[in-house]
């Protein structure tokens, strides 16, 4: 009877073990199919660095990069480096202030491929002061987040 209950007490850590790495497996599977949904939607889209910028320039560069901007700020851009982008992907911005969405922009759709390009996306301020504070941009692909910038309104 003693060597049963010590052979049972030596059983349940083993169980509990076999239980967790059974379930850590479930999970990383979990993640790397999540991964992969992600993959197959942002398909029609190669994007490099994403950069603030107080303007742009030929095919869409950006001018002045910076993630400080003035309340007085006309506009204030988030620029993408595309490698390439597949005719048919969309794409908007998301804009957000103290992590509270209050903007998204015009979703556009490439009318064909393109390569070695700049998408951007602008904020535009229709009041005298833009309210000071801690913002963030989100892009979106075929209405799937891909990339996040911070920037600051002083």
């Amino acid at each position: 009877m003693n060597r049963s209950l010590l052979s049972l007490r030596m059983s349940i850590p083993l169980l509990l073990l076999t239980f967790v790495l059974t379930g850590c497996g479930l999970f990383g599977g979990a993640t790397r199919e999540r991964e992969q949904q992600n993959q197959s939607v942002t398909q029609g889209v190669s994007l490099g660095q994403v950069v603030m910028a107080e303007g742009i320039g030929d095919k869409n560069a950006p001018v002045k990069v910076t993630n400080e901007f003035s309340a007085s700020q006309d506009y204030i851009y988030v620029v993408a480096e595309a490698t390439s982008i597949q005719k048919g992907t969309t794409l908007f911005a998301r804009w957000s202030r103290a992590n509270q969405p209050f903007e998204d922009s015009s979703e556009i759709t490439a009318d064909q491929d393109y390569q070695n390009t700049y998408v951007e996306f602008h904020l535009e301020n229709l009041k005298q002061q833009m309210e000071k504070g801690d913002y963030s941009v989100q892009l979106f692909v075929n209405g799937n987040p891909v990339k996040k910038v911070d920037f600051k309104v002083d």
